[in-house]
């Protein structure tokens, strides 16, 4: 599945947002599902600024609305969270699964269907750019960039992965994602690129290229990062002058007083997804929370405290057009980047394994060879 063009929405926002729409004044929807309630649900926790605009935005007031106490729990990467599905214990009855391994997910029977019965039809169709579906309801769009300090590099600051190779030119030590991330943490993607792949060859990934790619510069990496608080927070703490991270973590780390440049050529867009777990404790509720998520208020109120765009077009009529030129999709930002290939991630190959499992057993294979 890939992300269409969003100009028409992007027209809409801008209009409204000259008419003094703003989310600062979000009003309640004139029409809304009843979602009241009893007892809790577990929802997965994104940690840092995303975490902080997940409360704000989406569960202090869908306690509020419903009276279902919200309980967050920190989240997991991906085979974490498969492994406790599996052992019949999953960590969330709201569970945030990236884009990439969503279909995996769904296609080994480990979700369960969504209830759009408590949803707005309206909402619904406003998931114009990913559409949901049975098994998932997509949560945010994002963008992997390239961070590095922003004081260290004034006078000539990176540009491109490339660049975050060249230790002569840009001095200091690097971090990525750890490859178990697998197509999370685009690790891959950004070996090749920076080691000269076009952008529209990128697909199906050269893993061995890759790899020779990352043993160059596997002697500058201070750590392999595990989830998206510790991308930024190593450069913060300034263990690392370069690397790789999210927008949204990016932005949240300087709005703390952080001071990373970033640059969005070849920046990678991605996509996450709201799932229910199969064996989910509280699955009604769960539900009801994603239902909520839905609509196009809190869905502005979370664009407004992290730049990840917003999936319900309905959102951008309370953001406005300042905010709104800060999400990914933005029409000057998303000419710039790459559309993440999670057909490829999914999809199987000649090694009998989709690039999810691929990308973990190479990593493994890789780790282990050169300890």
């Amino acid at each position: 599945m890939k992300i269409r063009s969003t100009r028409r929405r992007f027209l809409q926002a801008t209009a409204l947002a000259g008419l003094g729409i703003a989310a600062g004044r979000l009003a309640a929807p004139a029409i809304a599902k009843d979602l009241k309630g009893s007892g809790v649900v577990i929802v997965h926790d994104g940690g840092g600024t995303m975490g902080v605009a997940q409360r704000k935005a989406y569960s202090e007031p869908f306690e509020a609305e419903t009276g279902i106490r919200v309980v967050h729990q920190a989240g997991v990467n991906s085979g974490v969270q498969r492994a406790a599905i599996l052992a019949g214990a999953p960590k969330h009855d709201v569970a945030n699964i990236s884009g990439g391994s969503i279909d995996g997910f769904a296609q080994e029977g480990l979700l369960l269907p969504i209830d759009y019965g408590w949803w707005e039809q309206a909402d619904r169709d406003g998931y114009d750019v990913v559409p949901t579906g049975r098994f998932h309801v997509p949560a945010m769009l994002y963008s992997m960039l390239l961070a590095y300090d922003g004081e260290r590099f004034r006078a000539r600051p990176p540009a491109s992965w490339t660049d975050l190779w060249n230790v002569r030119d840009f001095p200091g030590k690097r971090t990525l994602a750890a490859g178990t991330n697998a197509a999370d943490g685009c690790t891959f993607e950004i070996a090749l690129l920076a080691d000269g792949v076009a952008p529209d060859k990128l697909y199906p990934l050269d893993w061995e290229r890759a790899f020779r790619s990352l043993d160059r510069l596997r002697g500058d990496i201070v750590k392999w990062w595990a989830n998206g608080a510790e991308s930024v927070q190593l450069q913060i703490d300034r263990q690392a002058a370069l690397g790789s991270a999210w927008n949204g973590r990016i932005d949240g780390a300087n709005a703390q007083g952080g001071k990373l440049g970033t640059s969005w050529n070849q920046a990678i867009l991605q996509w996450a997804a709201w799932a229910v777990p199969k064996g989910a404790a509280n699955p009604e509720n769960a539900m009801k929370y994603m239902a909520f998520m839905s609509r196009p208020e809190p869905q502005a109120r979370f664009s407004e405290l992290i730049t990840y765009g917003p999936t319900n077009a309905r959102a951008f009529r309370h953001l406005s057009a300042e905010r709104t030129a800060l999400m990914p999709t933005a029409p000057a930002l998303k000419p710039l980047q790459i559309v993440q290939d999670y057909a490829f991630w999914n999809g199987t190959d000649a090694s009998g394994q989709n690039g999810l499992k691929r990308a973990i057993v190479e990593w493994e294979r890789w780790v282990s060879a050169r300890r």
